[in-house]
């Protein structure tokens, strides 16, 4: 009896030193053929590699559903370690990313448009054709390249329309005693080509803040009546100054809303009146302008949205 508990019990440790083994052996394999993904945050997933394409990587953890497969894109990894032993707890501090690459930015925005300051071409009897001239719509378009994460040098165009609601009636009477009935509308559209230097702050995975700076040519144009069509062009150099929250969308888009200040003064400008004005009248218009004191402000407040996209 006492044989035969030795033999059991002998067997029985046999059996235990057999899968304590087998058990770390496969454990310390697991752990040595585990891969390592470091995100951009600093944080770490512990996973087995299944593939990897150009734009994402996938992998499998502890967690994952059995026949399933998880996804991460590669611009959310900043490096991989193969076959890592991780049963030696490395602790890998957190790390903000620095892109490794140049950043193209592109955006397009639109909205209100406000005239700051009123003309004061025909006196105080038009003051509401001034003020219907002060609102209007712009659009910009801007592409920037960024030296590092905060400093960015590019291109900016807009385009910007203001116009009066209705044709108002007016009465002229000429230094030779004519007197002209007709009309009176303007169609005004200013074009801004600039250089731009951009800002980004506070740059975070999805809530970005931008101020944009710069200078240029604008270029002024009105298709307008004054008892008779004409075209009216001037240009001047300004300057702008912008801000706007961007709010990440992934894949690199994002929605920026968007509030800017653009400062000009037109002081000369030139008269091409249509053949239908009167010749008298169209000496005194472009006598008007060439008086003009303090010529036409076209400084103007902007409010608007947009879609950008960062590469």
């Amino acid at each position: 009896m006492v044989s035969k508990g030795k033999n059991y019990i002998c067997s029985v440790s046999i059996r235990l030193a057999f899968f304590l083994f087998v058990f770390f052996g496969l454990s310390a394999f697991s752990a040595k053929g585990q891969d390592l993904i470091i995100r951009i945050y600093g944080d770490t997933i512990h996973s087995k590699i299944d593939r990897e394409d150009e734009r994402f990587i996938y992998y499998r953890t502890e967690r994952t559903s059995r026949g399933e497969t998880e996804v991460i894109a590669r611009k959310e990894v900043r490096e991989i370690l193969y076959g890592i032993d991780t049963s030696i707890k490395t602790k890998i501090p957190p790390k903000k990313f620095e892109k490794g690459y140049k950043s193209f930015q592109v955006s397009v925005h639109a909205g209100y448009s406000r005239i700051l300051s009123t003309d004061d071409l025909y006196g105080d009897d038009f003051e509401s054709v001034y003020d219907e001239m002060r609102n209007g719509f712009f659009v910009d378009a801007r592409a920037n390249y960024f030296f590092n994460k905060g400093i960015g040098l590019g291109v900016l165009y807009s385009t910007s329309g203001y116009q009066t609601d209705s044709d108002i009636p007016v009465l002229v009477s000429l230094p030779s005693g004519t007197d002209l009935i007709g009309e009176l509308s303007h169609d005004r559209t200013l074009n801004y080509y600039a250089l731009n230097l951009a800002f980004r702050i506070n740059q975070s995975s999805t809530v970005n803040f931008q101020i944009d700076v710069g200078m240029g040519l604008l270029t002024f144009e009105d298709q307008g009546d004054f008892i008779g069509a004409y075209n009216l062009t001037s240009s001047a150099l300004g300057g702008h100054l912008s801000a706007s929250f961007q709010l990440g969308l992934g894949e690199g888009f994002y929605l920026p809303a968007f509030f800017s200040l653009k400062g000009f003064s037109l002081s000369s400008f030139e008269l091409n009146p249509s053949s239908e004005m009167n010749p008298e009248l169209a000496l005194g218009l472009q006598s008007l302008y060439d008086n003009l004191e303090g010529g036409i402000t076209a400084g103007r407040l902007q409010l608007g949205l947009g879609l950008g996209f960062s590469f």
